[in-house]
């Protein structure tokens, strides 16, 4: 039933950042594919949850929004949100190169912030720092499924010990699932259960956990300061910003192919991959690599985190001004391209991994160690920076390796480039939970001009 006045659209999706949050109306998704789905308008507005209400900025943006296009009337409305710290995280494993590494990967796929991360039996020292980082959840993983059990139920009985009591999600070894979770609820906190994250010597299994941690996230963000009522305000559930971006992504490389977005923001420069790598340098590879993976550099980025980017441009001779958050004349908008630049083009070959050589007693190998990107024939741009500054593209162009390619396993010089014009890959990842995936794939398609 429609109220009068009111035009209904499909979806109503907030993206509530740390500083702004963003309102996308859309329409054409419920009836595609007889209906062509489209971004209906879009504004944005200041987040005001250090004010004590996330609801005034979401007004805000709506209010705005509607003054633009009319009073609407959404069928659903959903949220994004990296505001109130995001999803902050610690993690917790048996060894460094494997639990580790896989609760790690669990967790930044899931679009965490790790915090702190730990491998072996947790020390005084490792509990002080949780309870410091005070995080949203902890990953608590270790030991295959049938190996080591004592490590991963003593780390549980050490974190019964802190004077801080985040959702805990356990991702270890099964046998010791059940002795894990007692402790740790017997001692005030909830427990969520996922699948082993490494149930094998060179497996990985993040996909189980990542859903879990989202789920986890949503409980844990209703109560955050400031966002008690975003639970209130939408219909369905409420993804971590970046989580929501790789969900988009993966969607997206299901039909186009191995891809790479990435995302400078004001704090960090995430970027997302989807890809197997290349046949040809599988068997080089010395660890396993997820399907999916996101990466989050936390000294990369245009606002605060602008001093840092600063100081290393600097440090080669590429003297650069800091520029406001909103650049708007021409020599602030020039200093943002050169840090926006120089954030994008840093994070990819960070992301990215390299060849190099291995020495042994039959003599010297050439081995694969981390991120293979070589098959990633497009890499889109999204977020604030890449996508309402001049030269976006230009800037991706260079993150592709050079002619003659290097060590770097970079996407190659002749991979596609292209912006994510309309500002909705993180909505897209909202709006998989309620409309079905070619209606939210032609959005995609239609953003990245592909």
């Amino acid at each position: 039933m429609s109220f009068a006045g009111r035009t209904p659209v499909d979806a109503l999706v907030a993206e509530i950042g740390s500083t702004t949050t963003v309102v996308s109306a859309f329409g054409g998704l419920a009836g595609w594919p007889v209906t062509t789905p489209h971004l209906v308008g879009q504004s944005v507005a200041a987040t005001t949850v250090e004010a004590g209400d996330v609801a005034v900025g979401l007004g805000e943006a709506r209010g705005r929004l509607e003054e633009a296009a009319g009073l609407l009337e959404p069928a659903v409305t959903l949220a994004t949100s990296s505001a109130a710290g995001g999803l902050r995280m610690t993690v917790h494993g048996l060894t460094q190169k494997m639990t580790a590494m896989a609760a790690r990967e669990a967790a930044l796929g899931a679009g965490a912030v790790v915090e702190y991360q730990t491998a072996g039996r947790l020390r005084d020292r490792d509990l002080r720092t949780v309870e410091e980082v005070a995080p949203s959840l902890i990953l608590l993983a270790g030991g295959v499924e049938g190996g080591d059990c004592d490590t991963v139920l003593e780390n549980a009985e050490r974190l019964a010990e802190l004077g801080v009591r985040p959702i805990v999600v356990y991702a270890g070894n099964s046998v010791v699932c059940a002795d894990a979770q007692e402790v740790l609820e017997r001692a005030g906190f909830t427990v969520r259960l996922a699948r082993n994250v490494y149930p094998a010597i060179d497996e990985l299994d993040v996909l189980p956990a990542r859903a879990v941690i989202h789920d986890a996230f949503e409980e844990h963000i209703v109560h955050a300061p400031g966002m008690e009522r975003i639970g209130e305000l939408v219909d369905g559930r409420i993804l971590p910003t970046p989580g929501a971006v790789l969900i988009a992504a993966e969607l997206l490389a299901a039909d186009a192919g191995d891809l790479v977005v990435v995302d400078v923001g004001g704090a960090t420069t995430d970027v997302h991959s989807v890809t197997d790598g290349s046949p040809e340098l599988a068997a080089l590879m010395t660890e396993p690599q997820p399907h999916s993976r996101r990466t989050v550099e936390g000294d990369l980025g245009t606002y605060v985190s602008a001093p840092h980017v600063v100081e290393m441009l600097a440090a080669q001779e590429r003297p650069v001004r800091l520029p406001p958050a909103l650049p708007r004349t021409p020599d602030e908008v020039a200093a943002a391209l050169t840090l926006t630049h120089y954030a994008a083009v840093t994070a990819v070959q960070r992301h990215a991994g390299e060849l190099t050589a291995l020495y042994t007693p039959s003599g010297r190998q050439t081995v694969a160690r981390g991120r293979d990107l070589t098959a990633c024939r497009l890499l889109i741009g999204t977020g604030g920076a890449l996508t309402r500054l001049p030269g976006g593209e230009g800037i991706l162009a260079d993150a592709r390796a050079r002619d003659g390619g290097g060590r770097r396993l970079l996407p190659p010089p002749d991979a596609r480039v292209a912006l994510d014009r309309d500002y909705i890959f993180a909505s897209c990842g909202a709006l998989l939970s309620r409309f079905t995936p070619g209606a939210v794939l032609a959005l995609l398609r239609a953003s990245a001009g592909l």
